[in-house]
């Protein structure tokens, strides 16, 4: 975070016209949070305000919608409204909350031709007392951030973000699956470039968006039985010093046709090797990949400038130090792969996918290799979900200040 002046921190921290995401400053006393500011969890005050132009009203009870919430899947359902700022002429525009679903854009956008285009993707979850809260909204506004430097877009201040997914769970509150379902509110935050450029240069208008999806558990019951994976030599997820670490669309497009193409074989996920010597583990298709030495005690992810940082590897890494457990990241050689005894894909989307196989096959069809691993749920892998799900969920102690109760 920048530096502010002292003076500034002051004006900002009373000013009733302005919204501001700031750290308190040793030589200025803070003011109470009021019913009007965006905090993180009750239980442990974090030492960051939001403040907005207005009294915020009340937030409204989740999942009144008329939704089978013990049904929900990960897939596309209406809500009621997204989220939408236009960056022009050098500044951001005010949010608006819009009820259609569609958008105009114009047919030279620089994110149609040239795939000037970033996304995020963060959870909403109902507690117990009906309250609701989004997990780890700074970690994405710092990961969009990052993406946006890599391809020439504008930063979206934190303070901006974090309020906007505050106004569209809001919106949306009705949406929110209850507490007990298992479900959240995946929060997909999308910029890119809508101004016209036809030759190769970066927009002068760009659009970012918020929307919103009732989701329940990737795979019923919040754990599924470990998926056979293969490992794949015939693509590459990045280049080593492309855009693998920045979270942009044309990373996904990339692995459209190998990850189709290993469901056809019975494989349900890809893990992709380094682009330069296909010797060293990356990351799966959607997820980074974590390997667990139960015998060590290890808790082991890859360290390479092509892999995108995972908020929920990064949460996750957290929890398992907590637990005496060592972290490693580093460089993980294929080889290494039999020394797990657990492995797991950890996302937003699923938080932790046990991997119980990983095949690879030469350019003839031919199996040269298998690495097996727990046939179910490996215990660290049980205790690791729970415990980052029971955060999510109000359940466990935040005691890192991970979640921002939604006002």
């Amino acid at each position: 975070m920048r530096a502010i002046s002292s003076a500034l921190l002051a004006m900002l921290a009373t000013s009733q016209t302005c919204l501001s995401f700031i750290a308190p400053h040793p030589s200025i006393p803070q003011n109470p949070v009021t019913s009007s500011s965006l905090q993180r969890n009750d239980r442990h005050r974090s030492t960051h305000i939001f403040m907005s132009t207005t009294e915020t009203s009340a937030v409204g009870k989740p999942g009144t919608a008329d939704l089978p919430w013990s049904e929900l899947g990960f897939e596309f359902r209406p809500t009621k409204s997204h989220l939408r700022m236009v960056y022009r002429d050098g500044k951001w525009g005010e949010e608006e909350l819009v009820e259609s679903p569609y958008i105009n854009v114009h047919i030279g956008a620089t994110a149609l031709h040239y795939g000037q285009a970033c996304f995020e993707g963060l959870k909403a979850f109902a507690h117990a007392d009906g309250s609701v809260y989004m997990f780890r909204p700074d970690e994405n506004s710092k990961r969009i951030n990052n993406s946006c430097k890599r391809i020439m877009m504008p930063e979206i201040p934190m303070e901006k973000f974090i309020k906007a997914c505050n106004d569209v769970v809001k919106d949306n509150i009705a949406y929110v699956p209850p507490y007990g379902s298992g479900g959240a509110l995946y929060l997909r935050p999308l910029l890119f470039g809508s101004g016209p450029r036809i030759g190769l240069q970066p927009a002068d208008e760009y659009t970012f968006i918020i929307l919103v999806i009732p989701v329940g558990d990737y795979y019923k019951g919040g754990l599924a039985k470990p998926v056979k994976g293969i490992i794949v030599d015939d693509y590459d997820r990045a280049a080593p010093k492309g855009v693998g670490a920045a979270k942009v669309a044309g990373n996904y497009a990339a692995d459209l046709v190998p990850n189709m193409e290993a469901k056809k074989k019975g494989y349900p996920i890809c893990l992709y090797l380094d682009a330069a010597t296909h010797t060293y583990v990356e990351e799966f298709s959607t997820s980074n990949f974590i390997g667990i030495d139960n015998k060590s005690n290890k808790y082991v992810t890859p360290r390479s400038p092509s892999v995108l940082p995972s908020i929920t590897n990064k949460s996750l890494q957290t929890i398992a130090r907590d637990e005496g457990m060592t972290v490693e990241v580093k460089d993980v050689h294929i080889e290494e792969l039999s020394g797990f005894d657990e492995v797991v894909a950890c996302g937003t989307a699923v938080v932790v996918t046990p991997v119980g196989s990983l095949t690879r096959f030469d350019e003839t069809g031919e199996e040269v290799a298998m690495y097996e691993f727990s046939e179910d749920v490996g215990e660290t892998t049980r205790r690791l979900y729970d415990k980052v799900r029971g955060i999510q969920n109000g359940e466990i102690e935040d005691k890192h200040n991970w979640n921002f109760k939604v006002q």
